[in-house]
This record gives C-alpha cells, sequence and structure tokens, in this order.
C-alpha cells in the first residue's frame, strides 16, 4: 500500500474515533438529560398529591440531588425582598431546614439575584463571590420566579465533575420553575385560607365586642347540649342584659354606650371559664353558657362578675336556666333564662334570678 494511501487511512480512522468520541459524548449527555427529564417529572407528579410548601420544596431538592449529583442543594427564601436559608441537603442527601436561615453573605451576584437583576450566576468557590461561607467547587444559582417576582434562589455547588454543563444548568432552570410555581401554589393557597378564615370569623363574630355573636351562639350551643345530653352533665345558660344603657347613650352618646358594651364583654370574658360560651345575642343582651356547672357553681361566677361590674361603676340583670331542670333544648332554655331576667329587673335591677323550679 502506498505511503499516501496509509497516510490517508489512518487520518480517516483517526477522524472516525474522533466522531464516535463524540457521539458517545453526545449519548451521555442525551442519557444523563433524559435521566434528569424523568426525575423531572417524578417530582411534578408527586407535587400534586400534597398542598405543604416544605414537603413539594423537598421533592424538588431530592430531584436536584439526585438529578444533577451535586454535593449540595439550598434553597433560598426571598420574602419582601429579604433572602434566608430554608432547605438544604445534607452530606448524605436528605433535605433537612437549614440550621441557620441567616448563615449567607449578600455578596454583589447574590444582592442582584435577589433583586430580579440577575437570572444565572456560575462561579467557583476561589472567586469568594459564593453567598455561603464555606462553598467547595464550581457553584452555579438560579432564581424561582413567579408573577415577575423572585419568591428563592436555587443554589447548588459540590459538582461531580469539574465543570456544569448546559444541559445541567437547563435542567437546574426547569427544577428552578417546578420550585417557583410550588412556591407561587402554597402562597396562594395560604392567602385563600386566610382569606375564608378571616370570612368565617367575621361571619360568627359581633364586630362592636369581639364575641361570638347570635348565628355562632347557635352552632356552638348545639353542640353544648349534645354533650350534656350524652354524659348526664349539668349545663346553665344566662341571659345577661346591661342595665341602663338606653340612659347612657342619652346623656353621654352613643360612644359612651358602645364603650360600656365592650367594657361588658370584656368583663363577661374575664370572668368565663375556658370553654365557657360567651356571646352578644342582640342590643345590650348577652348570653353565657357554662357546661358541666350546677346552680352553686354558677352562683360563684355570678358574683366574680357583679363584683367586676361595680369597679367598672356598671350594671347587670341576669336570668339563670339550668339544663335538664328547666329546659332540654336552646329555645326552652332561653326562654325560661328570659323569664328569670325579666323579674331580675322588676326586682330593682342589678342582681340575678334563677328560673323557677318546674312544677
Amino acid at each position: 500500500m502506498a505511503t499516501e494511501e496509509l497516510i490517508a487511512l489512518r487520518e480517516e480512522i483517526a477522524l472516525l474515533r474522533r466522531r464516535v468520541s463524540s457521539l458517545e459524548l453526545e449519548r451521555d449527555e442525551f442519557a444523563q438529560q433524559n435521566s434528569g427529564l424523568f426525575v423531572l417529572q417524578q417530582v411534578f407528579s408527586s407535587m400534586n398529591s400534597t398542598l405543604e410548601i416544605d414537603d413539594i420544596l423537598a421533592m424538588v431538592l431530592r430531584g436536584v440531588h439526585e438529578a444533577l449529583h451535586f454535593g449540595r442543594v439550598v434553597l433560598f427564601e426571598v420574602r419582601d425582598g429579604v433572602p434566608s436559608r430554608r432547605l438544604e441537603t445534607d452530606p448524605g442527601g436528605t433535605v433537612v431546614h437549614s440550621p441557620d436561615p441567616d448563615a449567607l453573605r449578600r455578596t454583589p451576584a447574590f444582592a442582584s439575584m435577589v433583586a430580579g437583576t440577575l437570572e444565572l450566576k456560575e462561579g467557583a468557590a476561589e472567586e469568594d463571590d459564593s453567598p455561603l461561607d464555606d462553598a467547595e467547587g464550581i457553584y452555579c444559582m438560579v432564581p424561582l420566579i413567579s408573577r415577575n417576582t423572585v419568591r428563592g434562589i436555587l443554589y447548588v455547588d459540590r459538582p461531580p465533575d469539574s465543570a456544569i454543563s448546559e444541559t445541567n444548568v437547563q435542567l437546574l432552570w426547569d427544577f428552578a420553575a417546578q420550585a417557583a410555581i410550588a412556591m407561587e401554589n402554597a402562597r396562594l393557597y395560604s392567602e385563600t385560607k386566610r382569606l375564608l378564615e378571616e370570612t368565617q370569623r367575621l361571619a360568627s363574630t359581633d364586630p362592636l365586642t369581639g364575641l361570638a355573636n347570635r348565628r355562632a351562639l347557635n352552632e356552638l350551643m348545639e353542640r353544648e347540649l349534645h354533650n350534656a345530653e350524652r354524659y348526664g352533665a349539668p349545663l346553665a345558660f344566662l341571659v345577661l342584659d346591661l342595665d341602663d344603657l338606653k340612659k347612657i347613650n342619652d346623656g353621654l352618646g352613643h360612644h359612651a354606650g358602645d364603650e360600656a358594651l365592650r367594657s361588658f364583654a370584656e368583663i363577661l370574658r374575664a370572668n368565663a371559664r375556658r370553654g365557657d360560651i360567651v356571646a352578644r345575642y342582640a342590643g345590650d343582651e348577652f348570653v353565657l353558657v357554662m357546661a358541666q356547672t350546677d346552680r352553686i357553681a354558677t352562683e360563684a361566677i355570678l358574683r366574680r362578675i357583679y363584683a367586676a361590674m361595680d369597679r367598672s361603676e356598671l350594671h347587670c340583670s341576669a336570668g339563670i336556666a339550668l339544663f335538664p331542670r328547666h329546659g332540654a333544648d336552646a329555645t326552652t332554655l332561653f326562654a325560661a333564662a328570659d323569664r328569670a331576667l325579666y323579674e331580675a329587673k322588676l326586682a330593682g335591677k342589678n342582681r340575678f334570678r334563677f328560673a323557677p323550679e318546674p312544677a
């Protein structure tokens, strides 16, 4: 074989070897990308199984660790422009709450990412621009953006290789996008839950005194009567009326009347026991329901209430009905206590009366 042919053949073999090597690299890169996408898909599917934000974010961090094989993954949360460490992987790859949320450095790159002006940062520990004091090797961080707001930052370091490939960066972006969606959904869920709870609270609360309103009283009474009947326990139902509210309103104005009602409500709340129901029924009428309370215990609590009223220079009248002696349901108990309240008013106010013994 001629020398020229031999040289050409060797060059062709070398070219083929370089081509094979290139194809093997592409194969490995595609395999890594497919593996990462598979993990990402698993994370995405698992996210639908819970609304707990820490559980979802932990899935994301585990996915990054498993797919990209970084030695450490850290999630920084950003609230109102203030970053803190929230979750991170320990040396074994387990996701844990960050032991010191404030253990971070506001380097220029990190501050820019928190502010939303930097979309990607790659660097090396020796450059001293990592947000962590103990950075090792090459690091990378990307922001978690939702509704044009930076919700957090996903940080990785201690990579398995000496460089971070474009595939790894793209997968990191994909994981960051999922984490951003999770954080936004959790924020919306939390806000919706808060608004719902606030709406329910307002629907069952008297706006002037902060006590339970008539609607809430009816719902709570059903529970208390059920328990009293089930366990054969006594229950005291009190209707209390602030004396001379009209005189206060006419003489000092409705603002003074409102203050008197708030003071009355606070006295009732302060002297009621944990678990007692204190409600504003209507106008100047209030209801106090005390489970597992007989006549003697009721009188003791009433005397505390009247002593507190005297110190506040206010007066009230009260009527009391006892379950099951004076009634077995809320309507009957209220009627019996209301009649007793009327008797207390007729007797001169600033006193209490028990419903008469049934015939």
